[in-house]
C-alpha cells in the first residue's frame, strides 16, 4: 500500500476549484496532478486551459482531448477544477437488461438513502451507444465563458464498447461550488475513448454507489481567481437571521 493510501480517508470528497468560477472562464490549471493524486484515485476534472476532459481511475488519470484521443498526461499536467475521493462501495447491483440513461439513473437514484447526501457512482459494463463530449483548448485571454463555445465543443459517438462511468450525484446546496445532479465521465476498458457523457445506453452494468462522509474544498491561489467576480445569490432568510431583524 502506498503512502497516499495510508494517509487517504475514504469516502470523502475533496474538491479543487469552484465550478461557477470554471464556467466563468477559470480555465489555467494551477494544481499539478500529483498532488491531485494524493486526495484521490476516483473522479473527474478539468485539464489545463481546457483541452478535453479528465477522469481518474484506480489512481490514474486519463485526459481526453478535443481531438478524440485518450492519453495519461505527466504528474506535473496541471487541472484548474477536480473531484476526486478514495472510493469505496458501500451498495451494489446489476442491471442486465439494455437500460437508457434515463432508467438507469432513476434505479440509481431510488438507491439513495439521504435524499440531501453526496454520492459518488461507478458504472461498468457493455455500452452499446455512448454519447460523449470535449471542449478545445483556448489560448488567448480574457477566456471567454464556457457557455459561449458551445458550439466548438467536440462530441463523440461510440458503440458497443465496454468501460466504466465515474462520476458523482450531488444536492442542491452544493450547486454552483460544484454541479448538482448526476455528473458523469466515461473511459473504455481499453483506454482509448473517453468523455464528459452526454447520453448512453448499456447492459449487464454493475452499479457501485459510495456515500461520500465528508467534503474538502481548496481554492486555487492565483490570481485570476482572486480577482473573479461571482454572481450574487442572495438568501433573504439568512440575511435576517445574521441581522436578527
Amino acid at each position: 500500500m502506498s503512502d497516499n493510501k495510508k494517509e487517504s480517508v475514504t469516502n470523502r470528497l475533496y474538491q479543487y476549484g469552484i465550478a461557477d468560477a470554471f464556467v466563468g472562464g477559470i480555465y489555467k490549471g494551477t494544481l499539478p496532478l500529483k498532488d491531485l493524486k494524493r486526495k484521490g484515485d476516483f473522479g473527474l476534472g478539468a485539464p489545463d486551459m481546457l483541452d478535453g476532459e479528465l477522469t481518474i481511475l484506480d489512481g490514474k488519470v486519463y485526459q481526453t482531448k478535443a481531438t478524440g484521443q485518450t492519453i495519461e498526461p505527466g504528474s506535473e499536467f496541471k487541472t484548474s477544477l477536480s473531484f476526486v475521493t478514495f472510493f469505496k462501495p458501500d451498495t451494489s447491483f446489476t442491471i442486465e437488461k439494455k437500460a437508457d440513461d434515463k432508467l438507469l439513473l432513476g434505479q440509481i437514484s431510488k438507491a439513495f438513502s439521504n435524499k440531501n447526501g453526496m454520492y459518488a457512482i461507478k458504472i461498468s459494463g457493455k455500452f452499446s451507444h455512448i454519447k460523449t463530449r470535449a471542449f478545445p483548448p483556448v489560448k488567448e485571454e480574457p477566456f471567454p465563458a464556457l457557455t459561449s463555445i458551445f458550439d466548438a465543443q467536440k462530441t463523440f459517438d461510440i458503440s458497443e464498447k465496454e468501460g466504466v462511468l465515474i462520476g458523482y450525484h450531488l444536492p442542491e446546496y452544493l450547486n454552483g461550488i460544484n454541479i448538482k445532479g448526476f455528473h458523469f465521465h466515461f473511459l473504455s476498458t481499453d483506454k482509448k475513448y473517453g468523455g464528459h457523457v452526454l447520453d448512453f445506453t448499456g447492459e449487464h452494468l454493475k452499479i457501485e454507489i459510495a456515500e461520500l462522509k465528508g467534503f474538502e474544498l481548496e481554492t486555487s491561489e492565483h490570481k485570476d481567481f482572486q480577482n473573479f467576480r461571482f454572481n450574487t445569490k442572495g438568501n433573504e432568510d439568512l440575511k435576517r437571521v445574521e441581522k436578527g431583524e
